[in-house]
C-alpha cells in the first residue's frame, strides 16, 4: 500500500461511486464494519449508509485537498479538508470540512473502515 494508492481509491473509486450512485462499488468499499461519524456526532453503519445514498442523496461535487496519508502497516489514514455539494428531496447542501478516513487493506483491496469529519467554516 503506498500513498498515491489511497488517495486513488479514496478520490477515484470511492468519491466517483458516491457521485455516479454506483451501489456495488460502495458495498465492496465499505467495511462490512464501517463507521461513519457526521460533523453533528451521530454515526452510521454500512447498511445505514448505503440506504441513505439509495434514497435520494446525491452528490454533485466532491473535492479533497490538503490531503495528508500516513501507513502503519496494512493501515492508513487519509486526513484532508473535504467540499461537498450535494441534495436531498430538491434541497441543496454544501458542507466544508476536516476530514479522517481510515483504510484497512483486504487482499489486494482497500476498504473505507471509518471516516469522520468536522464541519468547518465556508
Amino acid at each position: 500500500m503506498t500513498d498515491a494508492e489511497v488517495i486513488k481509491t479514496h478520490e477515484d473509486v470511492f468519491y466517483r461511486a458516491i457521485k455516479k450512485r454506483d451501489f456495488d462499488t460502495l458495498a465492496k468499499v465499505y467495511s462490512d464494519d464501517y463507521m461513519l461519524v457526521r460533523s453533528d456526532g451521530s454515526v452510521v453503519n454500512k447498511q445505514e449508509i448505503l440506504r441513505e445514498l439509495q434514497g435520494g442523496l446525491t452528490f454533485q461535487l466532491i473535492e479533497l485537498e490538503q490531503k495528508k496519508v500516513r501507513i502503519y502497516g496494512t493501515t492508513a489514514v487519509l486526513t484532508g479538508e473535504g467540499k461537498t455539494v450535494s441534495s436531498l428531496d430538491g434541497k441543496e447542501v454544501r458542507a466544508h470540512f476536516r476530514l479522517v478516513a481510515v483504510y484497512a487493506q483486504k487482499g489486494n483491496r482497500l476498504e473505507l473502515v471509518h471516516f469522520q469529519s468536522t464541519s468547518l467554516p465556508e
